[in-house]
């Protein structure tokens, strides 16, 4: 890896549904790693994945092997010690967005969502290495969808929007989550978001703490997590309202 570097990897949480059975939300986390931050968060995944007893060939997950408050906490802390890293969200809460939007359709969703990410990435990586930086995207394969028509649909917005720093891009790629432990990462930090917004149990609570604790992780660049560090749908709101909301200040 060369001094500009940058390898992303993406991992989605939630679902696309509109059901009564569907998720409240649908969102993506993206963990970006330089040369240092590949090494150290590898490590960092070995480092749980014997902590949890997760057998050899066998991805570790947030749905199957960090289901309590420990193991969350767990995972949280050891993944918020992790430098060379940068952190990237977005998410919508399906409640407060418009019928007849992007929503309405799972594709068109899909589609959205990982393009609103993708351009995160790409200012976090022209951000933090410059734009003579180079990016590698891994995005993580979902079931039942054609990924195809999201690969097209990202070339032909970045390539035609003069913002989006798209010359940085080496290598588009979708990939299984047993390819790259940073791909296992990913899936981690896709669980803190759902914990903290995701109500459960008996009494529906959220579980915010552990996204709070990787916050310092969480950006775009180095003044502010929001909008660009974390992107909530269909506004700000729908986050900095929240009460566990950890920057009080926040104008956003």
């Amino acid at each position: 890896m060369a001094l500009g570097d940058i390898y992303a990897y993406i991992d989605e949480t939630g679902d696309r549904g509109n059901s009564t059975k569907s998720s409240p939300i649908f969102g993506m986390a993206a963990v970006l790693a330089d040369d240092k931050g590949v090494a150290a968060l590898r490590a960092a995944v070995k480092t749980l994945r014997s902590d949890f007893g997760v057998p050899s060939g066998v991805v570790l997950s947030w749905k199957a092997h960090v289901k309590t408050h420990d193991r969350r906490r767990r995972a949280s802390e050891v993944l918020a010690q992790v430098h060379g890293i940068k952190v990237c969200y977005t998410f919508a809460a399906k409640a407060q967005l418009l019928p007849g939007t992007y929503r309405d359709d799972p594709q068109t969703f899909y589609n959205y969502m990982a393009y609103t990410l993708y351009k995160s990435i790409l200012w976090a990586a022209r951000n933090w290495k410059g734009s003579n930086g180079k990016v590698w995207t891994r995005f993580s394969h979902v079931r039942h969808h054609d990924h195809t028509t999201t690969d097209a649909y990202i070339r032909r917005e970045a390539t035609i929007d003069p913002r989006i720093p798209f010359h940085m891009e080496q290598g588009l790629r979708w990939v299984s989550a047993d390819v790259y432990a940073e791909s296992q990462a990913a899936d981690l930090y896709g669980g803190f978001l759902k914990a903290a917004l995701w109500p459960s149990g008996e009494f529906g609570y959220t579980e915010p703490m552990y996204l709070r604790t990787v916050w310092h992780q969480i950006r775009n660049s180095e003044s502010c997590a929001i909008p660009l560090g974390i992107f909530p749908m269909p506004n700000a709101g729908v986050l900095t309202n929240l009460d566990w909301f950890p920057c009080s200040q926040c104008t956003k």
